[in-house]
């Protein structure tokens, strides 16, 4: 079966490339921010369960995994509902459900009831809340979509480092019901955002919809991005990454107390790695818009997951707090890197137009081995006694991640040669077909229909026995016999 090409070719002058993009970057940046300052700040609320509520430690921290990984597991959807009904209405839901979810578990104290109130409806409206925040950046920037898309992603870091001493706070003076209603009034926000992600169709869009390929785009899982290779490699590489990406961040604090670094000295690398990601995001940002950057992005993203896995496998040889320090400043360095670059990469894969499935389909696919991979973490430091195992694996997997996206532009330079090849035939058939005059002027009006056969846009003459095909730009849906005759001079 041949593949599709999904890439699309929309000239920047679709997109704005600014003005209330920019104010589209700015919600997207405040959904992040609030959506993961909660995610990333349940350490604090699992103490409370624990301490004061009393509940399972086991039982308790599946609360927060569960609901973490429906923020990402629920991207397939999201971006199916985000094509079939616009990013602001799953906004809209999205705040209504995270929302709900926050209110009602104010009202539990059992941990059964926490994985509905918490797990299932807060993990759904943050998912429906995330993915349009990232994926409408694409309605509004191109040429800049690199330095938008790192500037909203930030929002995640700086969420993170706020929002744990802010809940914190709370918890320490209001108690915990009132903590979690003043959560869902901060989420409660969000509900604007759905006012600023305006629905908006770049022509992009409306010639797909035109020529009948928006139905593949309203399915929950397209079958053009099935047929991706360079996709599906990427997203196999990002899945695999994952089963490593979050060890340092969950286990970083312990193994500092293995070299002997101080709980309160300790305490503060998780700080600085969240800081350290949060700037390279927007450096890295600039970076890759550099023109001898822009069209080879994926090896930066190479050399970004290949430091992050050569620093963890060092990691280990650390003996004291600024041996852990080093680390933890080139990982977040280049953390950054990678969380501001991926999706950006998506964006160069499978195209603009195609970038909310996109980046869906790659979230529902990472959430799995996001969840799987601190807990084998944990396993391997039980059965050898300390850190030293876990980081060498987890940096051995980064590392083969890296290895692993050479194959993407290997693909695809073999697949732009042969559509090249493709090209080059069909035009030498057009001019052969042209040359022998096969066309008179007794053909009757509207003798043109159109199809789209891989990339490459043609019409069908049809004339009793005579069925020739021509290459011409896509348009109308047919065509009358004098602008058939404009277009054959053209192409002679």
């Amino acid at each position: 079966m041949e593949e599709e090409d999904v890439t699309d070719s929309s000239p920047v002058k679709e997109y704005p490339e600014g003005g209330w993009g920019w104010v589209v970057c700015a919600a997207s940046f405040l959904t992040s921010f609030i959506v993961f300052g909660v995610h990333n700040s349940f350490g604090i609320i699992y103490s409370t369960l624990v301490n004061e509520l009393n509940l399972g430690k086991a039982e308790s921290a599946w609360v927060g995994s569960v609901a973490g990984s429906l923020n990402f597991l629920c991207g397939p959807i999201a971006g199916y509902l985000c094509n079939r009904y616009g990013h602001h209405a799953i906004t809209f839901a999205g705040a209504f459900f995270a929302v709900l979810g926050l209110l009602l578990t104010s009202f539990v104290k059992e941990t059964s009831k926490m994985y509905l109130t918490y797990g299932l409806l807060w993990g759904i409206g943050s998912g429906f809340l995330f993915l349009p925040s990232q994926a409408v950046l694409g309605h509004y920037f191109h040429r800049r979509f690199s330095v938008a898309f790192s500037i909203a992603s930030s929002g995640s870091g700086v969420g993170g480092l706020l929002a744990a001493p802010f809940i914190n706070y709370l918890l320490s003076t209001t108690g915990w019901e009132n903590s979690i209603r003043i959560l869902a009034s901060c989420v409660a926000i969000l509900f604007l955002c759905g006012f600023i992600f305006q629905p908006r169709k770049t022509p992009q869009e409306q010639r797909d919809r035109d020529c009948g390929e928006e139905a593949d785009k309203t399915s929950i899982c397209s079958s053009k991005l099935w047929r991706c290779k360079p996709y599906l490699v990427f997203m196999f590489a990002m899945a695999l990454f994952q089963f490593c990406y979050t060890v340092p961040y969950i286990h970083l604090f312990e193994f500092s107390k293995q070299v002997g670094v101080p709980p309160g000295k300790g305490s503060w690398l998780l700080g600085i790695l969240s800081i350290s990601t949060t700037i390279s995001k927007v450096i890295f940002g600039q970076i890759s818009q550099l023109k001898w950057v822009r069209s080879s992005r994926i090896h930066l993203l190479q050399l970004s997951i290949f430091a992050m896995g050569l620093a963890t496998v060092l990691c280990p040889m650390a003996t004291d707090y600024n041996g852990v320090l080093s680390y933890v400043l080139v990982y977040g360095t280049f953390d950054g890197c990678f969380v501001g670059q991926t999706c950006v990469i998506v964006s160069d894969i499978v195209g603009h137009s195609n970038l909310t499935q996109g980046i869906g389909m790659l979230y529902g696919v990472i959430a799995i081995p996001l969840s799987f991979g601190p807990p084998i973490a944990g396993w391997l430091y039980k059965a050898f006694g300390v850190y030293d195992f876990a980081f060498y694996v987890a940096g051995g997997i980064a590392i083969l991640t890296s290895l692993i996206l050479f194959i993407v532009p290997c693909i695809q330079k073999k697949q732009k040669a042969s559509e090249c090849q493709s090209n080059r035939l069909i035009r030498e058939q057009v001019q052969e077909s042209v040359t022998q005059d096969v066309v008179t002027q007794q053909l009757p009006q509207n003798i043109l229909t159109f199809e789209r056969s891989e990339s490459v846009y043609s019409r069908k003459l049809k004339s009793g026995a005579i069925r020739t095909t021509y290459m011409v730009p896509a348009g109308a849906k047919e065509i009358s016999y004098d602008e058939f005759q404009a277009v054959r001079e053209t192409i002679v």
